[in-house]
């Protein structure tokens, strides 16, 4: 079963194409800059740090590697 699993994967990986793309987050960067205390709180506790993740840079370059070895079956990577 692991083998098949193996070749599996190693297929999927060839005919997997990722292409992220770059997009503009500058308007949610705003909003979430606007917020008053009290609510950038609140959507905190409910959503966790997701504001935090708009002020992270990106590179596209590690995205699309470790897109490549993502074993979504299993959720997780495989190298």
């Amino acid at each position: 079963m692991g083998v098949e699993r193996g070749s599996e994967t190693s297929e999927l990986k060839k005919k997997l194409k990722f292409e992220p793309i770059g997009n503009n987050l500058s308007n949610l960067q705003e909003l979430g800059k606007k917020l008053k205390p009290i609510y950038r709180g609140a959507f905190r506790r409910k959503y966790g740090n997701l504001l935090g993740l708009l002020e992270l840079e990106i590179e596209i370059s590690i995205v699309t590697t470790l897109a490549q070895y993502y074993d979504s079956y299993m959720r997780c990577f495989t190298f």
